[in-house]
């Protein structure tokens, strides 16, 4: 079974209040066990009015909201000015995604699909994903089948593998969409059966939706880039790292960043320092001094004093988490906000809700040091009152 997440949702009329305006982001506010909405300063915008509001979205292009209500064991989701949407249904869970118009639904470890908030594929299957063709994938006792956007069971489940035909989707002059599904016997033997389905355009996903990588990809280095290296590396020391020229070195003294770019060393530490994500376009680096950690930029800006136990790099919208004295707090890079002082006990990194079409707003659920959990905006305000 699927945990809860916070989602992300907007509002966009003043049903319960005269100061809502239009396409204001809204957020599920706690107040004891009662919830209700209010905006990113923490300003209650709709009194706290039910229990149990679980989780909430964001519909992109015009961000409208959907919360989700779960009260005497049903479930129901309603919208911004509390008009019911879904009308109670006995589930465990729901689990709404940015963009798709489909949830999916939980009832005692079987899933199924709730599309314009009617049942659109029962909660009867082990598993559902979604495939190609904007169809889904299920499986019920360890086989799998398909159905397709229409709600038509288009491959019964009753094979090992089910997946799209590459080679037959790619010829343009096809009217049809093409699957293939497989079963493997103990022996070895493979059976395929293709199956035909019509073709559906979805929609694209919107080129301002960009996910978060990481920075693990990898790309080629250039001969000079690599000169570079072997340069510094035979003048000062091994290389621990690089990034956009800039190499983090062993050096005698301890270590130290070396810029190709202006042909020097602009930080240099007798203990700990390592690279993290650029703060507005400007290089960062953790640093350790008398056992405290801080945060600085390469043109020697001081982004977090020298006071923490222990800076963590989530590589996730540039969260940094903070530890001191058993407590955790957050600083997000790029962001115009404050660091957030370390007084949670712990603190989850929630995906970021999308506001418009260029920004993003970060969340995080945390849990006070007298264990109860709420939510945090990156501003540092709490969207709750125990």
């Amino acid at each position: 079974m699927k945990a809860f997440c916070f989602l992300f949702l907007l509002s966009v009329t003043m049903v319960f209040s005269q100061n809502t305006k239009k396409n204001q982001l809204l957020l599920p506010y706690r107040d004891g066990n009662l919830w209700g909405l209010c905006d990113t300063l923490g300003k209650v915008k709709v009194k706290p009015f039910t229990t149990g509001m679980k989780n909430f979205q964001t519909t992109p292009p015009n961000f409208k909201g959907k919360y989700v209500i779960r009260k005497n064991g049903k479930i129901s989701i309603i919208d911004q000015h509390k008009r019911t949407l879904l009308a109670q249904m006995d589930l465990d869970s729901v689990e709404m995604f940015l963009f798709s118009k489909d949830i999916f639904a939980y009832k005692n470890n079987k899933m199924g699909v709730i599309r314009n908030f009617k049942m659109f594929i029962p909660v009867q299957y082990d598993d559902i994903t979604f495939a190609a063709n904007e169809s889904y994938r299920v499986e019920k006792g360890g086989k799998k089948g398909l159905i397709n956007s229409k709600g038509k069971r288009v491959i019964p489940t009753a094979y090992t593998e089910v997946y799209d035909s590459w080679d037959k989707n790619q010829d343009e002059n096809n009217d049809k969409f093409y699957w293939v599904a497989r079963n493997e016997k103990s022996n070895g033997e493979k059976n395929e059966v293709d199956f035909a389905d019509s073709i559906v355009l979805g929609e694209e996903t919107p080129e301002w939706y960009s996910v978060s990588s990481s920075g693990l990809v990898k790309r080629m280095v250039t001969e000079e880039e690599e000169n570079d290296r072997k340069r510094v590396e035979e003048k000062y020391g091994k290389i621990l790292a690089s990034s956009n020229n800039m190499y983090l070195v062993k050096i005698s003294e301890g270590y130290g960043v070396f810029d190709v770019n202006q042909d020097k060393f602009i930080v240099k530490s007798d203990d700990k320092i390592e690279m993290f994500q650029s703060n507005h376009g400007y290089a960062t680096f953790l640093m350790k001094k008398n056992g405290k950690m801080g945060l600085i930029d390469e043109t020697g800006k001081m982004l977090l004093d020298y006071e923490y136990d222990a800076i963590e790099d989530k590589f996730w919208d540039g969260v940094c988490i903070l530890k001191k004295d058993h407590k955790k707090g957050l600083f997000v890079l790029n962001s115009i906000y404050k660091p957030v002082q370390p007084k949670y006990k712990e603190i989850k990194i929630l995906e970021a809700v999308p506001v418009s079409e260029s920004w993003k707003f970060g969340l995080f659920e945390v849990t006070t040091t007298t264990g109860k959990k709420g939510l945090l905006g990156e501003n540092g305000v709490e969207y709750f009152k125990n």
